[in-house]
């Protein structure tokens, strides 16, 4: 098993060497390179039978705050709060950036690096169509993770009840078999019934079923009427309440141009009482089931300048096109529900017919020349640029002459630099072996003076071979790659195995060697083995998995470590855990609870409870502060059970909790709160490294309102205040950003927040501007953004006066293909 190993990791060796530069020069001590920081170092995401996730590699340390919306919708926001090993500070205006992204280009549109509230990160996630998900950190404090849930489908399949708090999702089952329907008796299904038919999968005592159906159905009344014209062609038919998953993954199939929608506000404005009086008749139209009827009246009122009732029509006028067979002109209405009121009330059963609608065109267009293609090579990928300049300006004015020659009345700092990214994604899907190849890799220039000690870095994120055989259930991943999850840390070159030896269980090995920085070639010095399994039962709400990891470093051992992770997931609640307990250091590196709840009253609750070693405890931890920088040097100094000892005191706690409230408030707004607590214990003075103090309590609270189409439609703003108190400081900061669209490529997005500190140091205080702006503009696979800003900041104390004037500017772009 050994030979086995080892031969795996040389063939890794071979295949990352043939795409890094090895060089004298590459090989560096893990410190940042100067020059403007970026703090995403790759957004991959893996889309197979079993799933779709995304990992996120960052270039420091950050902890998860919050994110929004909780489970669903066209874009995610995860709020981020950079460690100390990201050098930056709580005023700080975070300058965007524009990520690299590998693969998902069907199903991610654009993906940005933002600030809403200073020192804080805001990474914003748009999707193609609207997505469900949940988030987890694993155990490296520099990743995260994204799991798309609804394109689950295969092995580690998670099924989900589609049911809200005003729609029972009813269904019309009128077939049952144990081989899969085709289209022809999907179209004969519609022309009977009127209704979509799509195709769910269920399985019964072990056997895998396909069900014909057609729905969703609203109404209790208009099911019992379906049902009833349903058994004279179909005498097993049954009512169905959203018990299965759709066999048809609505996100992976291409759909063509969706029909236009009437422009909002192209008519005169009319009364309330007219207005009133169209609806009233729209609906009794809809009873009457007279649906051409029906959808005048109600585009009508989607003429309208925006009234109360605007969004049930939009939603009405929806349904009344999907009744009358009208699927194409369906789906563009509910698409513009869900772009004009994506915090409505009625957003989720929105997004649920949606998504029924789009499986059920996908199984259509399951056959002919579209299952040709599947099986031939598929190529995706893209380049982006991103320019940056920034310039620094800080004047001291002294009230007595300066009392420390040391400190300047004035410094100047600049920074430039150009960051080129390039990604590439080769697939073929066979009939029984899938190949997929990706690369992303990446040339940062610095410019000025920190261009002349350090001109430029190469990155290489991916670098990785993938095959997998569906009949044995085998699939192989060689190369640089990344995994934040069962007891992988991040990024590695290496080997990752995956053999489902039962529908429910699947078992991964993992070996290589760890990645600390992209832009250096592969370091042998550490190497690791990780085994974990994995269990999915069969129809429930859940999955778990169990994993054990071994770690040397320059033949050491490094860490060793056991622990699991699972996930309970149903339409309004979501749990994920996750424990690693190292057992040769017998400590618990990691345990942490993240959960969203939906509420009554349209509540949406967020706990993230956590408990972790910062950084992760390893025997390379005794290196911290030491002038050496191999353990084999720190040898010849202390003993093995010393350097064990250093590595303890070297690794303080942190203690993370989180709470996060948010409610929409009619169809425009959403309130959001957080409150979170951290703190991150003492270090012990030993082996000649003075110990670090606690940071104490950390208490931090935010408020957030979202708006939507305020000021004009598709408008996106968000007002936050926020308010923290450390032991070092007290900061308030109240900002609002907003993104107005100029056309349906254009939008510009000014902000402009206003902090106010006070410096338990000397008691000193300090205020600071923060205006900036966000042009950009994105069409089809092609994006372009321009960003200025500026800080302008006074800090006064008793014995000096520091005014500190700080602007940025970046342009970058994107073109995929």
């Amino acid at each position: 098993m050994r030979r086995s190993s080892t031969s795996a990791l040389s063939l890794a060796a071979l295949l990352a060497v043939s795409f890094l530069p090895v060089t004298a020069a590459a090989q560096v001590a893990t410190t940042a390179a100067a020059g403007p920081q970026r703090f995403v170092d790759i957004i991959e995401l893996t889309d197979h039978d079993d799933q779709a996730d995304i990992t996120i590699i960052f270039t420091c340390s950050v902890r998860y705050v919050s994110h929004l919306p909780v489970s669903e919708g066209r874009q995610l926001r995860i709020e981020l709060q950079p460690q100390s090993d990201c050098n930056v500070s709580s005023s700080s205006q975070i300058a965007g950036e524009l990520p690299p992204v590998s693969g998902g280009q069907k199903i991610i549109t654009a993906a940005r690096v933002d600030s809403v509230v200073p020192g804080q990160l805001s990474l914003i996630l748009n999707w193609r169509k609207n997505e469900r998900f949940v988030i987890a950190q694993g155990v490296d404090p520099r990743g995260l993770r994204v799991r798309l849930l609804d394109r689950a489908r295969g092995r580690g399949k998670l099924i989900l009840n589609e049911m809200t708090d005003t729609v029972t999702n009813f269904a019309i089952n009128l077939e049952s078999e144990p081989s899969n329907f085709d289209a022809a008796a999907l179209a004969l299904a519609h022309q009977r019934l009127n209704l979509p038919a799509y195709v769910s999968e269920a399985t019964v005592e072990g056997d895998k079923w396909y069900r014909l159906r057609v729905g969703p159905i609203v109404k209790r009344a208009t099911a019992d009427a379906a049902l009833a014209a349903a058994l004279q062609f179909y005498p097993r038919a049954w009512l169905a309440m959203g018990d299965d998953v759709l066999t048809n993954d609505p996100g992976t199939a291409e759909e063509g141009p969706l029909p236009a929608v009437e422009k909002a506000g192209s008519d005169p404005a009319a009364d309330a009482a007219t207005l009133t009086k169209l609806l009233a008749q729209s609906r009794a139209a809809l009873a009457a089931r007279k649906y051409g009827d029906a959808i005048t009246l109600l585009t009508k009122l989607q003429r309208q300048p925006e009234f109360p009732e605007r969004a049930r029509a939009q939603e009405l006028l929806g349904l009344a096109r999907e009744r009358a067979g009208q699927f194409a002109h369906a789906k563009a209405e509910y698409e513009a529900y869900l772009r004009q009121y994506p915090l409505g009330e009625a957003a989720e059963r929105v997004a649920t017919r949606l998504r029924v609608l789009r499986a059920a065109a996908a199984k259509r267009r399951g056959t002919g020349q579209g299952a040709a293609e599947e099986h031939s090579w598929q190529y995706s990928g893209g380049f982006a640029q991103l320019a940056r300049y920034d310039g620094t300006r800080v004047d001291n004015t002294f009230v007595t002459p300066n009392p420390n020659p040391n400190v300047p009345t004035n410094a100047q700092t600049k920074q430039s630099a150009l960051f080129t990214d390039v990604d590439l994604l080769a697939r073929r899907r066979g009939e029984r072996f899938d190949v997929l190849g990706r690369l992303s890799a990446g040339y940062a220039r610095n410019f000025g003076d920190a261009g002349k000690t350090n001109p430029g870095t190469k990155r290489i994120s991916v670098a990785q071979i993938e095959v997998g055989d569906r009949s044995l259930g085998l699939l192989a991943r060689l190369g640089r790659q990344s995994r934040n999850g069962n007891g992988v840390l991040g990024t590695f070159d290496g080997l990752f195995l995956s053999y489902q030896f039962r529908p429910t269980w699947d078992l991964t090995v993992t070996a290589g060697y760890p990645v600390e920085r992209t832009d250096v070639a592969i370091e042998t010095a550490r190497q690791f083995q990780t085994v974990s399994l994995s269990y999915t039962p069969t129809g429930k709400h859940w999955d778990a998995s169990v994993f054990a990891t071994t770690q040397k470093f320059n033949r050491i051992k490094d860490r060793r470590a056991v622990g699991f992770e699972a996930r309970y997931l149903v339409p309004r609640l979501s749990l994920v855990a996750l424990l690693d307990y190292d057992t040769l250091f017998k400590s618990l590196n990691a345990a942490s609870l993240l959960g969203t709840f939906s509420l009554p009253a349209r509540w949406n609750l967020s706990v993230d409870f956590e408990k972790r070693n910062s950084p992760v405890i390893t025997t390379r931890n005794a290196l911290i502060g030491q002038p050496v920088t191999t353990l084999v040097e720190l040898e010849q100094v202390f003993t093995l059970d010393q350097i064990f000892q250093l590595a303890r005191d070297r690794t303080p706690l942190t203690s993370n909790y989180s709470l996060t409230a948010s409610r929409p408030i009619g169809e425009r707004f959403q309130f959001s709160t957080t409150i979170a607590s951290s703190d991150t214990a003492a270090t012990v003075d030993s082996g000649g490294v003075q110990a670090q103090p606690t940071t104490g309590r950390n208490l931090t609270f935010q408020a957030q309102m979202y708006g939507n189409s305020i000021w004009r439609r598709g408008d996106f703003n968000v007002l936050s205040l926020a308010y923290a108190k450390t032991e070092t400081a007290k900061l308030a900061s109240l900002g609002i950003t907003s993104r107005f669209p100029l056309s349906s490529a254009w939008r510009i997005g000014p902000r402009l927040a206003i902090d106010r500190r006070t410096l338990a140091s000397d008691d000193s205080h300090e205020t600071i501007l923060l205006p900036s702006l966000l042009v950009d503009y994105q069409r089809e696979r092609r994006l372009l953004q321009f960003e200025v800003g500026g800080q302008l900041g006074k800090r006064d104390n008793s014995l000096q006066t520091q005014n500190t004037k700080r602007y940025y500017l970046s342009l970058a772009y994107r073109v995929s293909f």
